[in-house]
This record gives C-alpha cells, sequence and structure tokens, in this order.
C-alpha cells in the first residue's frame, strides 16, 4: 500500500535551517473539499464527526464520501477538534493543515497526552497485530518526536533514531526521507544523505497524474533534484562511478518490470483501412511547404498506438549490446554506432531515461529505424502518420478543427507517460500523435514534395535531400498552429533533440486476415527468439 504524502518546496542550505515540510498540495485538495458552514458555538464543539480513508487515514468532512487520493470509500470517525501542534491554534471543522504555517493537524488529545511534541521521548510498543492506523500515528509521532529532538535540541543523532523508527512503519513517507537526508547530510555521511533523497524522489515521483501537474510539487521535486546534484558532487570518483552503475542497475529493474506489467498494451497496433484522406493545408494558410491541400490514396497498413517507451527501447539496448547485431540497422548508419540515446549534455544516464512510460526521446533517424526492423516494423512515411493523426476529412488537429490544450501533452511540466490523453485521440485512436514527442517518418524532406508527390503511396523524394521528415508538434511546441498534424518538420538524420521520439508501422497482410493485436504476439514472440 502507498501512503501518499507531498512536501512543500523548500529551502535547505549545508547547515540544513530548515522548517516543518508539511504538504501544500495535499492543504489544497483540503481547501478545495467541501467545507460545512460551522456557526462559532459549533466549532468550539470538542466533539467533530468526519470521515476516515482507511486506506491512507486522511481525515475528511462528514459530507465526503471518496477519498480524494485513492478512491477509497470513507468510514465514520469520530475525533477531537483538531489542533495545530507548532501554533496550537485550533482548527474549523473539515481542516486538515494549519492556515497560519501549513503544518498538518493532529487530535487535541495528542497534545493534552503529549503524543505529538512531547517534552520527554516516550516510548510507543505496538501490539503484534496493530492495524495500519495505530502503525501511520505511531510513524508520524515519531517523526515529529525526531523534529523536536533536531529543532529544540540540536540533538542529530537522536533525531534520526526517531526516523528509522517511523520509516519502519512507514517507509513510503518522502518528507521523512528528505529529513533523513538532511540529517545525514550535516552528519557527514553523503551517501546516505544521497540514499533517502533518491527515495524521496522516487516517491514524489510515484504521484498521481493529477499530482504532478500542481506547480508546488515541480516545485518541489525539483529542489530535491538539485539538493541531489549538489550531493552528487562531493562524491569521489569511484564513489560517482559507483553510484552511476547501482543507477543503471536499478533502472534496469524498473524496465522489465514495466515491460512485464505493460508489453501487451504498449505493443497494441491499430489498422488504418485502404481508402483516400486529405493531406497537407490550403494556401491561405501561408505554409507552402505543406501545400497544394490533396488527395491521397494509401494501403492498408498497421500504426503503433502508442510512442516507443523508454522500456521498450531499453530492451532493444541490451539486444545490441548483448549480441553486437547491427543486421537491421540502416546500411548507411555512421560507423560505431552502439544507438545510446542522448546528446553530449544528456547521455544515457540523464534521470528522463529513468522512466520506463516515458517516449524514447533523444534518439536520431538511425536509432528510430534500427528499432523498428529490430521490432520487425519499420518507421511510417509522412502520408501514413499523417492520414493516422487526422483521418479522412482534412481536419486540423486530431480530435476537430478547434483547438483543445486539454487534449494534448503541451507545457514544460506536463507529465510524459504514453497515453496520458485518451481524449485528445486521433480519429482511429492512436494517442499522443501531437504533443509529448514529435516524431522520425522515413521519409526524405523537401519542401515543395508536394507538388509533384504521387497520389498513390507517396513514400518521399528518391534521393537524399540531407533531411528526413519529422510530424507532430512536440510539448514544447510554442503555438497551436505548430501543433496541427499537417505541420511537416525536418532535421538531419544524425539530430538528437529532447522533443523527438518515434513510433512503428507495419503493412497490412490481408492473405493472412491477422489483426492487430496478433501481429504484436507475432512480435514478442520474434523477439524472444531474437533474444
Amino acid at each position: 500500500m502507498r501512503i501518499v504524502y507531498i512536501i512543500v518546496p523548500f529551502i535547505m542550505s549545508i547547515t540544513l535551517p530548515y522548517s516543518t515540510l508539511m504538504s501544500k498540495e495535499i492543504k489544497k485538495e483540503a481547501q478545495k473539499a467541501p467545507q460545512k458552514k460551522e456557526s462559532v458555538s459549533n466549532t468550539q464543539q470538542n466533539i467533530t464527526k468526519n470521515k476516515l480513508c482507511p486506506e491512507c487515514n486522511r481525515i475528511y468532512p462528514g459530507d465526503i464520501g471518496f477519498c480524494s487520493v485513492d478512491g477509497k470509500q470513507l468510514i465514520e470517525y469520530t475525533e477531537e477538534v483538531l489542533i495545530c501542534p507548532t501554533c496550537k491554534q485550533k482548527a474549523i471543522p473539515g481542516e486538515k493543515f494549519c492556515k497560519n504555517d501549513g503544518t498538518q493537524l493532529i487530535p487535541q488529545s495528542s497534545t493534552d497526552k503529549k503524543t505529538s511534541l512531547p517534552d520527554k521521548k516516550t516510548e510507543i510498543n505496538l501490539p503484534p497485530d496493530a492495524t495500519q492506523e495505530e502503525k501511520m500515528k505511531a510513524a508520524l509521532y515519531h517523526f515529529m518526536e525526531g523534529n523536536r529532538l533536531r529543532e529544540e535540541l540540536n540533538d542529530f543523532e537522536g533525531a534520526l533514531e526517531e526516523y528509522k523508527k517511523a520509516e519502519t512503519l512507514n517507509p513510503e513517507f518522502p518528507t521523512l526521507h528528505f529529513h533523513m537526508g538532511g540529517i545525514y547530510w550535516k552528519l557527514g555521511d553523503q551517501r546516505e544523505a544521497l540514499t533517502h533523497l533518491d527515495k524521496c524522489k522516487t516517491l514524489l515521483e510515484a504521484q498521481p497524474p493529477e499530482t504532478k501537474l500542481d506547480e508546488n510539487y515541480q516545485k518541489t521535486l525539483q529542489g530535491v533534484k538539485i539538493y541531489i546534484s549538489k550531493l552528487e558532487k562531493g562524491l569521489k570518483p569511484s564513489e560517482k562511478n559507483q553510484r552511476k552503475e547501482f543507477t543503471l542497475a536499478e533502472r534496469g529493474e524498473k524496465m522489465k518490470n514495466a515491460l512485464v506489467e505493460n508489453r501487451e498494451k504498449w505493443s497494441e497496433m491499430i489498422l488504418i483501412p485502404a481508402g483516400k484522406f486529405t493531406m497537407g493545408t490550403t494556401e491561405d494558410e501561408f505554409i507552402p511547404e505543406e501545400t497544394p491541400l490533396h488527395e491521397v490514396h494509401l494501403e492498408a497498413y498497421y500504426i503503433d498506438k502508442y510512442e516507443v517507451t523508454n522500456a521498450q527501447y531499453w530492451e532493444f539496448l541490451q539486444y545490441i549490446k548483448t549480441t553486437g547485431d547491427h543486421s537491421k540497422c540502416f546500411p548507411g548508419e555512421p560507423k560505431g554506432k552502439d544507438h545510446t540515446p542522448g546528446t553530449p549534455h544528456t547521455g544515457w544516464d540523464y534521470p528522463y531515461f529513468d522512466y520506463p512510460d516515458y517516449p524514447v526521446s533523444r534518439v536520431d533517424w538511425y536509432d528510430a529505424y534500427a528499432y523498428t526492423g529490430w521490432a520487425g516494423k519499420r518507421l511510417p512515411t509522412e502520408a501514413e502518420w499523417e492520414k493516422a493523426a487526422r483521418g479522412t476529412d482534412g481536419r486540423r488537429f486530431p480530435w476537430g478543427n478547434v483547438w483543445d490544450a486539454k487534449r494534448c501533452n503541451i507545457g514544460p511540466d506536463a507529465p510524459l507517460t504514453v497515453g496520458s490523453f485518451e481524449f485528445g485521440k486521433s480519429p482511429y485512436g492512436c494517442l499522443d500523435v501531437i504533443g509529448s514527442v514529435s516524431e522520425w517518418c522515413n521519409d526524405w524532406y523537401h519542401p515543395e514534395y508536394y507538388q509533384t508527390s504521387p497520389s498513390v503511396n507517396p513514400k518521399g523524394p528518391e534521393n537524399s535531400t540531407g533531411m528526413r521528415v519529422i510530424k507532430g508538434g512536440s510539448l514544447f511546441a510554442p503555438y497551436a498552429y505548430k501543433m496541427r498534424c499537417a505541420v511537416r518538420i525536418f532535421g538531419k538524420p544524425e539530430d538528437r533533440n529532447k522533443s523527438i521520439g518515434f513510433r512503428c508501422v507495419k503493412d497490412y497482410k490481408p492473405e493472412t486476415g491477422e489483426t492487430a493485436k496478433e501481429v504484436s504476439k507475432q512480435e514478442e514472440k520474434g523477439k524472444e527468439v531474437r533474444q
């Protein structure tokens, strides 16, 4: 079970004069929740009936039915008036965080019994059959006791012992690991400090997609990454190498697990039926390389529903590194190429590649070509990509002719998980054809190609122009007109960019009557044989 806590943006120096780190994100959710209007007399009552989430132990007003985090049905819960453990101010019904300092509120009885911020250390003995609720309360006690020892007495060793007890009871508490990282940093143990800051980062990155859209969340995560980076600079070269190797090994496990869970889903292909569609734009849009608007007939083909993910590409890399087999690569690819993604500034160890469900990026055209060959597929032609994206009616965007930023993955802080925007799918059901990353196509690029291109199965200029076609505006595209399905982008085959990835297509074989699902299964069997 994952208990979700979010820490707020913070400032932490090497001396660690940091204040209590509690959730602005959760506070924000609490403020959004419907609150009962109570009279002053009611707020002063000792007993307030609320509801409790049996999964994460969050408390809600009585008129709320389900937890906003994990969706569990709430149960009746009666508690004393909540109070801030820092400023001692009583809360009104429905509040869970102090309006003054954002600290998580606790029952007043806890302060009366000195179980939140006691004057002296108190041992908590939980029974072997303790409930999750009891463990959570005990973990919170040890966490707050550790804070007291650190802040009031400068007892870092004592604080660390309390934090360790809290970790045993609730190991998935990001704020706790941030504090532990700070303590180890203060005590001069950089490796342990990094271990806990890494854990904090991992737990934050595992939050629900709706949480990741919050500005405070992004600032918090970025702050944790900054301190990790600072600590890494203080490591010895050998320690840096060990850490890099460990990180890559940990990444490998993530990729394997993600493939087991999502292989069938990510391998899904969509049949695009044979027929005509409208390609390009009209001259009045003043984009000459996209004109003229013309009709194109394509034979049936399959196209990936999703962009190729980091996990899928990782599997391909393992095959190349293990076998050295480049038989499916482009004959004219640069010598010595191992298809490891990245740029001189962001290599394979770049944190972006830690996320199995992100679309692979920073791959050049040769990388994309090699992967598709290994997977038993190929890159789409420009025409195939555009038909799959816009359908047959010449629409501007996958969903229609009216721009809607909520239907696609745009913005530098947007989540990058493939398939996150189901309501932005193309007429055929392809996801992320705009937004997310732009995608390599097989064709050579020429700005005047449409003026002479064939009307049946166009495949781009026959001879090299030095540039390959790229389709689909990425999440970094600054304007809506850049996100249209008809937009033509180009790049050198050796170009690598954070905004460019790809997806695959496969020829349709009517004689076999194979379905897209059958294709995927056959590909996976073939992959297992090759490996």
